[in-house]
């Protein structure tokens, strides 16, 4: 286990770039395109896991929504999974999982956000060393969009996921309480025939899925990327499709639930996504021309 520094290791910067990185405190850091800010990543004084806690349309509407009542394990836009029958995920077993960070700093080259992350079981064994980068990447004024990559290295043999283990398990995002209802999900495949695993709660193999609802009145465009270079594919999870259930959700899976995956010490698991986000209500044809400038 490594020592955890009383201080993170990001400073305040400014980029002379139209994209730039500001710190506000040591607890969380800012990203801002042409000084507006429109993402804010969390690593301070978090009881269980870092995480990105505003994401705003390109007008500046937040999208997301941290540990609500009902499920206060969901910190807006982060990434969980189980890792050696520890879950990192959910928080209300004492024997929960924590992700804590080592290191924070900017990247000068790309405008983004490197971190360094221990999963460390409750006994404060490190289980698997996270290299986390958070980009915010401009391209025009009409989209937000956030790149998300993970690379997990096993400090010794271990196993990523556990049969049985929640379904929703990756990056998952939590939108705020106006996105809950009369929300619609639609995909690249063009179908809506996943498997349901319960109520509305849906897999589905597919390169993007996104996901419009309205946001103070207002229509708002969110998807989720895979990415080609990824091992394992994605298998987005949704719910609250139509408004039916609680709360709408959303998260890119690798279906470790059905098909855990051993890893050995010091081999390494890597992921990484976009997410995209609109003020109004995109066309799959306009989503599909996103996801295609990102794989390109």
């Amino acid at each position: 286990m490594r020592t955890i520094p009383s201080l993170c290791l990001i400073v305040s910067l400014f980029f002379t770039a139209t994209l730039t990185a500001t710190e506000n405190t040591t607890q969380s850091t800012v990203l801002q395109q042409d000084g507006k800010d429109f993402a804010r990543y969390r690593f301070g004084e978090v009881p269980f896991k870092p995480y990105v806690d505003v994401l705003r349309t390109p007008t500046g509407k937040n999208i997301l929504r941290d540990a609500p009542w009902d499920h206060l394990h969901h910190h807006a836009l982060m990434f969980a999974i189980r890792v050696g029958g520890t879950n990192f995920w959910e928080e209300n077993d004492p024997k929960a999982g924590k992700q804590i960070t080592t290191k924070c700093e900017p990247d000068f080259g790309d405008q983004s956000i490197k971190t360094e992350i221990d999963w460390n079981t409750a006994e404060e064994k490190t289980l698997v060393q996270e290299i986390r980068k958070i980009s915010l990447v401009q391209e025009g004024n009409d989209v937000t969009l956030l790149d998300w990559q993970t690379t997990l290295k096993a400090v010794n043999d271990t196993v990523l996921g556990d049969e049985g283990a929640g379904h929703y398990h990756g990056l998952g995002l939590r939108f705020v309480e106006d996105m809950d209802k009369n929300g619609r999900f639609f995909n690249d495949t063009g179908k809506n025939d996943g498997e349901i695993v319960r109520g509305d709660e849906r897999l589905t193999r597919c390169k993007w899925m996104a996901y419009t609802a309205k946001l103070e009145g207002q229509p708002v465009t969110v998807a989720i990327f895979d990415h080609p270079s990824n091992a394992l594919p994605m298998t987005a999870f949704t719910m609250g499709d139509g408004g039916n259930g609680p709360f709408a959700y959303m998260s890119a899976t690798t279906n470790f639930y059905k098909k855990p995956m051993p890893l050995a010490a010091g081999k390494t698991f890597s992921t990484k996504y976009r997410i995209a986000v609109w003020d109004g209500e995109v066309s799959p044809e306009a989503v599909g021309k996103a996801y295609a400038e990102y794989v390109k």
